[in-house]
């Protein structure tokens, strides 16, 4: 029998941007190189079997119907990811990804590609173009605000001089005392 492997998604919605208006899916069966996936308007089909001979199959009806023509899928050694153009462009979201309303175990939000509703249209660009292969590590360095060591510099972090002995922070600390030193003072102030 074969296992239903994790199923992630996500949506945006635009009435007027068409390319807006999508589904994003991750099937998360790991080592399935060439799996078998049959998509129509209505439902999803993914069946697979891992190098170790595991085998993954899951099958979905859509809420509403999706644009085959303009969707696009990649297939890496981990996961199965798709970008599903919603057929009907609506200002709202699907308020479930299957048609079925009951809670299904293996189907999950993707919190790393989900955007609440009244929030999409101030969200960043969304380019799962090349799914982790299009990131631009130049812009990555400038966020985080130069560099540290390795990366071509040090950004505002202290140089090695400035860790010198020699500094005069700890001229105000008392001199430690030895606890028998201290117990024979408290002594003799008793007699």
């Amino acid at each position: 029998m074969a296992t239903t492997p994790e199923v992630l998604w996500a949506q945006r919605s635009s009435e007027l941007e068409p390319e807006k208006n999508v589904i994003y899916l991750t099937v998360n069966a790991i080592d399935v190189e060439s799996p078998d996936v049959t998509i129509t308007p209505t439902t999803f089909s993914y069946k697979g079997t891992s190098a170790s001979g595991k085998e993954y199959a899951v099958d979905l009806e859509f809420f509403d119907e999706i644009d085959i023509e303009n969707s696009k899928k990649t297939i890496t050694g981990r996961d199965a990811f798709f970008i599903l153009r919603k057929k009907e462009a609506k200002e709202e979201f699907w308020p479930r990804l299957i048609k079925d309303k009951r809670k299904v175990h293996y189907i999950k939000t993707d919190f790393d590609k989900w955007v609440d509703e009244d929030e999409q249209e101030t969200a960043p660009g969304d380019d799962y173009a090349g799914y982790g292969g299009g990131m631009d590590f130049s812009s990555l360095q400038n966020e985080l605000g130069g560099a540290m060591g390795g990366f071509g510099g040090a950004g505002d972090a202290p140089g090695p001089s400035s860790f010198d002995d020699d500094s005069d922070d700890d001229e105000g600390l008392p001199e430690l005392v030895d606890e028998k030193e201290e117990e024979g003072a408290e002594e003799e102030s008793k007699d």
